[in-house]
């Protein structure tokens, strides 16, 4: 079972990365913080097809829960690479796009595109959302690194290894509390990811 690769330093599958960043979500809605979208990891599947209306749809049903779209002000998209995660965190506010992944990978080819057909769709979805009608995203060159924490060992002990899914369920957590304000200041480290791990499960415990 998925949940049970929580458990000690293993790799994590793209269910659970879901589940748990999804759940982050619950949790701020539930506090009167609606202002973030996450799209999930078959994000990549919507925008690689030929079927705008189709790919529209998907936009639409991922965004449905926002009270207000005009309160939206992030954006939270999981990178797949392989046997390694990453994540991609869209500031709308502030008109900055940033991925980072813990080992200063580069992002796949297809992630910037895909992310900026979203925000073209978007726009169409929501005309009146302030931060969609702007040519600016559509000519945005690159992503910028947010300052995820390294993940490369500090010891022999080789705690953190496994943790590339862990590292991107909790920069998303963060950023879902505080947005850009996690910008080079996250408060963790993977050399402490088998505590994570272990808090994370009792998180997710209903």
């Amino acid at each position: 079972m998925s949940y049970s690769d929580l458990v000690e330093e293993r790799y994590i599958d793209s269910f659970v990365i879901d589940i748990c960043i999804s759940k982050f979500l619950d949790d701020a809605r539930e506090n009167g913080k609606n202002d973030t979208v996450y799209f999930p990891t078959e994000f990549y599947d919507w925008m690689s097809c030929n079927g705008k209306n189709f790919q529209q749809r998907q936009l639409n049903e991922t965004t449905k829960h926002l009270s207000n779209v005009n309160d939206l002000q992030q954006i939270l998209v999981p990178v797949c690479m392989p046997n390694h995660w990453g994540l991609i965190f869209v500031d709308l506010a502030h008109k900055e796009m940033y991925f980072d992944d813990g080992l200063q990978s580069a992002v796949p080819t297809a992630s910037l595109p895909s992310v900026n057909r979203a925000l073209e769709l978007l726009s169409e979805i929501y005309p009146h959302h302030p931060s969609f009608q702007t040519r600016f995203w559509k000519n945005y060159p690159m992503f910028r690194c947010f300052g995820m924490p390294s993940q490369a060992p500090v010891n022999s002990k080789m705690i953190g290894v496994g943790s590339c899914g862990i590292g991107a369920i909790m920069a998303a957590r963060d950023m879902t509390q505080n947005g850009s304000l996690c910008i080079n200041n996250f408060q963790w480290r993977f050399s402490d990811m088998d505590q994570h791990r272990k808090t994370l499960m009792l998180q997710l415990d209903p």
